[in-house]
């Protein structure tokens, strides 16, 4: 993917999740640093205990050297391979988990674990009595499985958190800008463009959270050579520039980002899913993808069936004609919104721009469909042997 957004909108600052470059690697080798210098002392001293009980050859001045110099050599090597794992990689996993959990799953985790560290207390009350140490062995254990166990069903019950007033995520009490849910909002439904008219409106309440790789997509799209898909690109990067002049409209641009996922759209619902907010979209099959894994989802299709369509019979549009449609003598087309027009009477003009008159509009959960016819007198015909234009 291209490295840079040339969008024209202005650059956000950089997230502070993400860190500077090379920050990672020295946070790293000073761990290691430190690893190696607390792994010394502790092969060291462990070296000392284990003089103490040595017999025979070992006993020696040199086997004493040897034994002491072996502990510390191995107390280096170990707190240099181990101390990542137990101090920065933890870290950042953590920080990582907690900046894209929402604050009702917090809350709800943390009396949890409370409650299960107050049961693994209990527990060692009442068996530390027992012989060679076994009462904390009990405790230990207790507090293994109690603690996660109290931490998932606190963050299970945040519907019950969010009825005492804390946001608990999604479109009906996400954290965001005045309490108002958080949207993300994925490339069809920004190309649409009727996101824009509801932010116009006054009627779009939620904060809109853009992820980065759909901007880069669009950028790929505005860049692509066929023209029906470089149209959608500009027409998208456009709508985007415009939706972020809205002065009540609120626009996030996130470069949260799963390379480990190819797909876009199992990207956005991973995205939509650990912020806790809802989808936006056209697109049925996201739709229905981001349904089964339980995310809320705003989709302009479904709203447009309730409302009146954009486009009503007798409007005339001109279009450009790509390819012949199943049915006889039938040409088929796209408006800049993606919408399918299919014309009657233009199978033989692929790849030129005609006028059609609107005869009906069909709006269903998977988009809208126009059927038209041509405008007048149908034009004549290109040349045969001529080359469509691009």
């Amino acid at each position: 993917m291209p490295a840079e957004v040339r969008a024209g909108a202005e650059e956000p600052p950089p997230s502070a999740a993400a860190p500077p470059a090379g920050a990672a690697p020295r946070s790293e080798r000073l761990a290691r640093i430190t690893g190696m210098a607390v792994g010394a002392v502790i092969g060291t001293l462990y070296a000392t205990v284990l003089v103490q009980t040595l017999r025979g050859p070992l006993a020696s001045p040199v086997g004493v050297v040897v034994t002491i110099v072996v502990g510390l050599g191995v107390g280096c090597a170990a707190g240099y391979l181990v101390a990542p794992s137990l101090s920065v990689r933890p870290y950042r996993w953590a920080t990582a988990r907690l900046a894209a959990t929402p604050f009702a799953e917090l809350v709800g985790g943390a009396i949890g674990g409370g409650a299960g560290l107050a049961v693994a207390a209990l527990v060692a009350v009442v068996f530390v009595g027992l012989p060679y140490g076994l009462g904390w062995l009990v405790a230990l254990a207790t507090a293994a499985m109690a603690i996660p166990v109290g931490v998932t069903v606190g963050r299970a019950r945040r519907r019950e958190l969010a009825a005492l007033g804390l946001p608990r995520g999604g479109p009906a009490g996400a954290a965001g800008a005045g309490g108002r849910g958080m949207v993300v909002v994925d490339t069809s439904a920004i190309v649409d463009g009727r996101l824009l008219d509801l932010a116009r409106a006054g009627f779009w309440l939620y904060p809109l959270l853009v992820p980065r790789f759909v901007v880069v997509e669009l950028q790929e799209l505005a860049d692509a050579a066929h023209p029906s898909r470089r149209a959608r690109g500009r027409r998208g990067l456009e709508q985007l520039a415009a939706l972020r002049e809205q002065p009540e409209m609120r626009v996030d641009l996130l470069d949260r980002d799963f390379p480990a996922i190819e797909a876009v759209d199992l990207r956005l619902v991973r995205l939509a899913r650990e912020l806790g907010a809802a989808l936006c979209t056209v697109d049925y099959n996201l739709d229905q993808v981001a349904r089964v894994e339980g995310i809320a989802v705003l989709n302009l299709n479904r709203l447009g069936m309730a409302l009146r369509a954009p486009l009503q019979a007798g409007e005339t549009v001109t279009v450009e004609i790509q390819r012949e449609g199943r049915e006889a003598d039938q040409g088929l087309g796209y408006l800049d919104d993606g919408t399918m027009v299919l014309a009657d009477g233009a199978a033989r003009l692929v790849g030129r721009s005609v006028p059609l008159v609107v005869r009906s509009v069909r709006q269903t959960a998977t988009g809208r469909m126009v059927f038209a016819r041509l405008a007048g007198g149908e034009p004549d015909p290109p040349p045969l042997g001529a080359v469509p234009p691009a």
